[in-house]
């Protein structure tokens, strides 16, 4: 593992909600502060449920409205239509009012090989790029792909991906993940992507690397690491972008499969939010990790 330069000791995040319900345990990802509530989606149910839902859950009162969609949502992204969000699920994009709980338009279907769906993405100006990831996480089937709101148009920008998931844009330049090689690579972006240039090698990564989040500087990304290890804690890193140095580290316990982060403010201080997850977990892991699948909250500094 990459030496932290800055922190001897990770940050240790605590838990903040815990899903009572097991299926909302198994695979939440995708956290975004909306109009003061952490919004996120539960991808998938059950290992034999593969279906899924968005939830609502208010910073206040610590309520949580889950709202159930027809399959597996992979991330959704806010337009420019408040409450009106555009969800990646399965293969297609769909318009979801949060208000009245509903899908109102297929903006977009793809055509994707078997075993392939929609997993992370992020919105851009006049769109989205988002990825799709093989099922059984183990072929490169899976793509990134631009989407055009104003015509409706999806675009492959690059193939050979296995899970493609976290996704940060900036001043031409695409920081993208690809889970099971352990990737995290920069792209030149120009309407199509070129130059990839790997932020730290693989082998240095902890984990699988899941999500991810862009500090407001742009000039690091914070990292979740889903560890499917049998291992009790997890963890994330603030990694620099020009260099792959370990600026930070955030140890989350009990919860060994952190999947993304998201940056937002709570009781007045800037904090940062993780989803976590118990998919797959063996019981044997699950007796250790008894947080799995609880979203957790931990300062920035």
């Amino acid at each position: 593992m990459p030496e932290c330069k800055t922190n001897s000791l990770p940050i240790a995040a605590r838990p903040f909600f815990r899903p009572g319900a097991e299926t909302l345990r198994y695979l939440p990802e995708c956290p975004r502060i909306i109009a003061g509530s952490l919004v996120w989606i539960s991808i998938q149910y059950a290992e034999d449920d593969p279906r899924g839902g968005i939830n609502v859950l208010d910073l206040g009162s610590g309520e949580n409205r889950h709202l159930a969609l027809p399959g597996r949502p992979g991330f959704f992204a806010e337009t420019r239509e408040a409450g009106v969000l555009l969800i990646g699920m399965e293969d297609r994009l769909v318009r979801y009012d949060l208000r009245r709980g509903a899908i109102t338009e297929t903006a977009a279907r793809l055509s994707l090989p078997p075993r392939v769906i929609i997993n992370d993405g992020t919105g851009i100006p006049g769109g989205l790029i988002f990825g799709t990831k093989d099922t059984a996480f183990s072929e490169p089937i899976a793509a990134i792909y631009h989407f055009d709101e104003a015509t409706g148009a999806v675009r492959e920008l690059l193939g050979g991906q296995v899970c493609s998931n976290g996704k940060f844009l900036r001043d031409g330049v695409l920081i993208d993940i690809d889970t099971q090689p352990r990737t995290i690579t920069a792209y030149r972006y120009d309407g199509a992507l070129h130059s990839p240039r790997l932020i730290t090698p693989p082998a240095a990564l902890p984990a699988f690397p899941d999500g991810l989040c862009a500090m407001p500087d742009g000039e690091s990304v914070i990292v979740a690491f889903y560890n499917d290890a049998h291992t009790p804690d997890g963890l994330a890193q603030q990694i620099r972008l020009r260099d792959g140095e370990v600026l930070r580290e955030w140890s989350v316990p009990g919860s060994p499969r952190v999947t993304c982060p998201t940056l937002g403010e709570f009781a007045g201080e800037a904090c940062v939010f993780f989803t976590t997850a118990i998919e797959g977990m063996p019981a044997a892991t699950r007796a250790i990790a008894p947080e799995a699948g609880t979203i957790f909250i931990a300062p920035l500094s």
